[in-house]
């Protein structure tokens, strides 16, 4: 340990710094009855949404099913469950999940 002191038996061990933004991002959404932690947050989510878009070059409603589906992931993650329904949520995706996902497809 860097501190030189050792941890008790059976002690958690320190969070993630990923964990933490997680639980910020979430926190934020919580909060955007403040409008300064809105108007944060809304640019927040127009940049998350603009690299996405940018990045990939995908129909909007991609980019919409992609962010859906990395909240879902973000809000289990938040609440460590390891219950049996979250198996489901934790699964491999392979890639090109969201290449059928497109404006044709979602009339």
């Amino acid at each position: 340990m860097r501190s030189g002191r050792k941890r008790r038996t059976g002690a958690t061990p320190p969070r993630s710094p990923t964990r933490h933004r997680r639980i910020g991002q979430l926190q934020g959404f919580a909060a955007c009855g403040d409008r300064e932690v809105r108007d944060f947050v809304r640019a927040r989510l127009a940049y998350m949404w603009d690299t996405v878009a940018d990045t990939t070059g995908l129909a909007p409603v991609t980019v919409k099913s992609f962010l859906a589906f990395g909240m879902l992931l973000n809000n289990v993650a938040a609440v460590e469950v390891d219950e049996p329904w979250a198996k489901g949520v934790r699964t491999r995706i392979q890639a090109g999940l969201f290449e059928h996902i497109t404006a044709d497809t979602n009339r």
